[in-house]
């Protein structure tokens, strides 16, 4: 079922994203820069940098038992050599999105992520339908996984489902989070969840914004 909406370049990315809402590429960005950024977030888990993350965005609460991932937010200006490689492939992605699509794309927030053991972010939508006119709005969800060699058996899996809530029980796609591959979806049309996994699931996760 997942052959419908992999890419294998930027071109595919957008063509995938015009098509179904949804695009999947594998090794999106070089193994080593996966390993580096995968480095990255336990180095900041041991310097206790990670903070618990929470649901909604103007009043932000903490609840372990909805989301259980902790975060750090990225600084464009200020990263790592290997968040830079993120953050140029993610520019070039923009650029073709707008390009093709006419999306109005104009910046970029990302976070490294930790889900530790057993820890999961029940059923959401990254924005809602019309929700905070005037501001900067997520239009595009795009995550990069960090995790390598991890086997089905490790769970952790994003469950993407594929209509509206409205439509009740909607059938989904269930996408393993294996190291280099990145999804992308639009924002307030696709919910979501990530299931536990039986160790820790690293990745890295952005939104493009429109106004």
């Amino acid at each position: 079922m997942q052959t419908e909406y992999l890419a294998k370049s930027l071109l595919e990315i957008t063509d995938k994203i015009a098509a179904h809402g949804i695009a999947i590429i594998d090794q999106f960005l070089p193994a080593p820069t996966v390993d580096a950024l995968a480095e990255e977030i336990s180095q900041l888990a041991q310097l206790n940098a990670l903070k618990a993350a929470g649901t909604g965005r103007e009043n932000v609460a903490i609840n372990a038992n909805l989301r259980g991932d902790h975060i750090y937010w990225l600084d464009e200006q200020s990263g790592s050599p290997a968040q830079q490689v993120y953050f140029n492939a993610m520019e070039a992605l923009r650029l073709e999105l707008n390009r093709q699509l006419y999306l109005g794309l104009f910046g970029l927030e990302s976070h490294l992520v930790l889900y530790p053991p057993g820890m999961a972010y029940q059923k959401h939508i990254d924005r809602f339908k019309g929700e905070n006119a005037g501001k900067p709005l997520r239009q595009i969800s795009a995550i990069l996984y960090l995790n390598s060699q991890w086997q089905a058996s490790n769970g952790g899996h994003l469950r993407l489902y594929l209509q509206e809530e409205s439509l009740g029980a909607a059938p989904y796609l269930d996408i393993l989070p294996t190291g280099g591959k990145a999804v992308f979806f639009l924002s307030d049309t696709f919910y979501h969840e990530v299931l536990p996994a039986n160790q820790d699931r690293l990745s890295l996760t952005g939104w493009f914004l429109t106004r």
